[in-house]
């Protein structure tokens, strides 16, 4: 006889009982209860719903352009755009000075160039990050040092990070990677105890809080980008702010080619090798916007991040993302990971089987760590030898637990639009395909 349990009509769900069926001992056994098989096995798709979209820009950003307009000038020096929006910026970070720049990339060279970071010297920092945190050390003719990360915070590990140091060090560049804070407190520690600079990288970061401060504000300067994936974006843009006064004047030179605009004729006389990173006066308008509506997508993207770990935290065969202790995240991405040895498969068939259930997810973010690009294990990132990191032997094994992480992460998407029927079906999705994964295994 058939038994019919449970029928759920809003996903379209069947738990259903299968015949009873004979025992070697002469009694009778119920089969077990069994979800229906997923989407990559034949079932039907979990998502059932599209994921909630948005429309990023509008009236608010159209009435800061127009102003713009009428203003009758786009360059910050004239205009009140960009001076508006460094203002609203240290505000918001809890800083005394921020400083516009042209795009995150940007901001993280002003901030070298400031530092005075100089051929050959070291700058420590994460394998897992963007291009865009390196190439201003390679500029400025300094070294790439990499550390390894924490395996479930995917952030600098401080152990790691002591134990590059030499005497060429300078600086560390700690990434707080998906919205999630690094271990200040434990960095700023060895930051002061060798003499040494700490710039924050908070580009996947905006709103992001560390034991109640900003990120960005507990580092020597802090850098932050608005490009078109990010928080808020104004299509390119980037901000340092500090707590410095001399940093901060350094921080916009370093943004306007050396030009001291505040002493009038003298301006023209650079003093240092600085570059044209200003953020025109359109840009700032669209971020002034944007900045309006950070607090809700923060608080969204909480709340998503949040209550997506607490449908899964119970689960076999796969590891959540977990914040930093005191850091409230603000959620760019949400990467898990998957234990083969557990599951039975590896981090390409999980994705490959969220994304058949609907899910918009990917395997190994960015596929492996930075060093393990061309451009460091050839040392070719210019036509001809002699920059100081082209004696620095990058190759595979460096940081094995970054490699690890890359080799078992799965990405998932996370958006302010995504709405509750989003999270019910995108948690349910993980757990049918977990479960049929392990009862494989």
């Amino acid at each position: 006889m058939w038994f019919f349990s449970l029928i759920e009509e809003q996903r379209g769900l069947f738990l259903f009982s299968l015949p009873e069926t004979n025992n070697p001992d002469g009694g009778m056994e119920m089969k077990k209860s069994v979800q229906d098989i997923p989407a990559i096995a034949g079932g039907n798709p979990t998502k059932t719903v599209p994921y909630g979209t948005r429309t990023r820009y509008g009236k608010e950003e159209l009435k800061q352009l127009k102003e713009v307009i009428d203003k009758g000038t786009l360059f910050y020096v004239y205009g009140n755009k960009v001076k508006d929006l460094e203002r609203r910026i240290a505000g918001l970070t809890g800083t005394e000075y921020a400083v516009a720049a042209s795009s995150g990339t940007s901001s993280i060279h002003a901030a070298m160039i400031a530092l005075g970071i100089s051929p050959g010297d070291e700058i420590i920092t994460a394998p897992i990050t963007d291009m865009g945190s390196l190439i201003p050390i390679l500029y400025q003719g300094a070294v790439p040092v990499f550390a390894d990360i924490c395996p479930h915070s995917y952030t600098l590990s401080p152990q790691s990070v002591e134990e590059r140091i030499t005497d060429r060090t300078r600086a560390v560049l700690a990434i707080h990677l998906w919205g999630n804070a690094c271990d200040l407190a434990a960095l700023k520690a060895i930051c002061l105890r060798h003499n040494l600079f700490l710039i924050e990288d908070c580009a996947q970061a905006w709103g992001c809080t560390y034991k109640g401060r900003s990120v960005g504000a507990i580092g020597n300067i802090g850098c932050f980008s608005m490009n078109e994936s990010k928080h808020i974006s104004c299509g390119e843009g980037g901000v340092t702010v500090a707590g410095d006064k001399d940093i901060a004047r350094r921080l916009r030179l370093a943004t306007d080619k050396c030009y001291d605009r505040e002493s009038g004729a003298a301006f023209r006389d650079p003093s240092f090798l600085a570059n044209n990173y200003r953020m025109s006066e359109l840009q700032a308008a669209i971020a002034l916007a944007q900045l309006d509506k950070l607090a809700g997508i923060v608080e969204r993207r909480r709340w998503w991040g949040t209550e997506l770990s607490s449908r899964l935290h119970d689960l076999e065969g796969i590891t959540l993302p977990q914040p930093t202790s005191g850091c409230d995240p603000t959620w760019w991405f949400y990467m898990l990971r998957v234990k083969p040895e557990k599951l039975g498969c590896n981090a390409d068939e999980y994705a490959a089987a969220l994304k058949a259930e609907g899910l918009g997810a990917t395997a190994h973010y960015i596929g492996r760590c930075v060093y393990e690009y061309l451009v460091f294990t050839r040392h070719s990132a210019f036509e001809r030898s002699g920059h100081p990191y082209e004696k620095y032997d990058y190759h595979t094994g460096l940081c094995p637990i970054a490699e690890k992480v890359l080799e078992t992460g799965v990405v998932l998407p996370v958006s302010e639009a995504f709405t509750d029927i989003d999270l019910e079906e995108t948690a349910e999705a993980i757990c049918r395909v977990t479960r049929w994964f392990m009862g494989k295994a």
